[in-house]
């Protein structure tokens, strides 16, 4: 499918639900963006869901987002249970320009809604010339470290940083074993999860998606994972004022209101510490040295995060981006439920 194709076809759905058009341009971009970096589950396949709560009125387009400024180099932005695609964009945007008067720029947002992917806005920082952070809470699906019953969301985290290629360098992680999004594909796709990764009702350790659903997955490495998890939640939450863990609702179950998710975008300008062109050589050199370690036997050459997916971008872009039969079946969902066009 043509990248245009599919911007299209997420544009007239949402705005058969309801949507503003700029609002269904933003969120088109996110998902495209997505779903050519090989991340459908933060792509397409996302979009259901979106246009169901917006017909029925738990996501606001337009809504009245405002700005309040709580120090020279940081704002807040009240979301008013918008779309996140839009409330992140303004973010990272409004981030970047207080990087550009200040040197750096932070913007945390409350009573948003699942962003998408994080690594997105990382991007648009990174390719503005900028180091990119930003983190989201979300709705309660991880153990704390040694617990068995959910208290955090899977709350992502990325980083975005320029290099010498054009491509930039990002992490995009969960702060939990999985990602949510990866137990619905793995889900879907009648498969099992890893061993370790999550716990069933009972507090027993589970590899049945299913079971999991009913019980909780496990933070990423441990402590460390469940450490950074708390690290996005008094971000994102505490900090940006938004809902905090059992106050924040799921994208997919609650249905009696909004979601009231936060978020965090941190923008920095790397001339303020040295010349661009010293910044990328230096960036450069570190690459070019964590390639020179040798790898596995059998192995590919190392890449640096967000390398591989800037490759599929290329190729996505060139020549389409795949269907498969999830999103064929997605198409056909909501042609007949929106009645939209199909994007070919």
């Amino acid at each position: 499918m043509a990248p245009e194709a599919h911007r299209r076809f997420v544009r007239e759905v949402l705005t058969a639900a309801g949507a503003a058009p700029g609002d269904a341009d933003a969120v088109a971009d996110g998902l495209v963006w997505a779903d050519l970096r090989a991340r459908p589950a933060q792509g397409l396949l996302r979009l259901p869901i979106l246009a169901r709560r917006l017909a029925r009125k738990l996501i606001r387009s337009p809504a009245a987002m405002a700005w309040t400024a709580v120090a020279p180099a940081a704002h807040c932005l009240d979301a008013a249970y918008g779309f996140g695609h839009v409330a992140g964009r303004l973010g990272m945007a409004r981030a970047l320009e207080l990087a550009g008067a200040e040197g750096i720029g932070l913007v945390a947002v409350r009573r948003s809604l699942h962003y998408g992917a994080a690594g997105y806005y990382c991007a648009l920082a990174a390719d503005a010339g900028y180091v990119g952070f930003t983190c989201s809470n979300a709705f309660p699906k991880v153990a704390p470290f040694g617990g068995t019953r959910a208290v955090l969301g899977t709350n992502p985290l990325a980083f975005g940083c320029p290099t010498p290629s054009g491509g930039p360098l990002l992490v995009d992680l969960a702060t939990s074993t999985l990602a949510g999004s990866d137990v619905r594909t793995i889900h879907g796709a009648g498969g099992r999860l890893p061993a370790g990764s999550a716990l069933d009702a009972a507090g027993k350790p589970t590899d049945d998606p299913e079971a999991a659903a009913g019980g909780c997955l496990l933070p990423a490495a441990g402590p460390k994972g469940f450490g950074l998890g708390l690290m996005v939640e008094i971000l994102s939450g505490v900090l940006a004022g938004a809902g905090v863990g059992r106050d924040v609702g799921s994208l997919f179950s609650t249905w009696d209101r909004s979601i009231d998710a936060g978020h965090v975008f941190v923008a920095v300008d790397p001339e303020r510490f040295m010349p661009r062109q010293t910044f990328l050589k230096r960036v450069g050199g570190l690459l070019d040295w964590v390639r020179t370690a040798p790898p596995v036997e059998g192995g590919d050459p190392i890449r640096y995060p967000g390398e591989i997916r800037a490759c599929y971008a290329a190729a996505y872009g060139r020549d389409g981006i795949p269907r498969d039969e999830a999103m064929e079946r997605v198409i056909d969902e909501l042609t007949a439920e929106f009645g939209v066009r199909r994007p070919w």
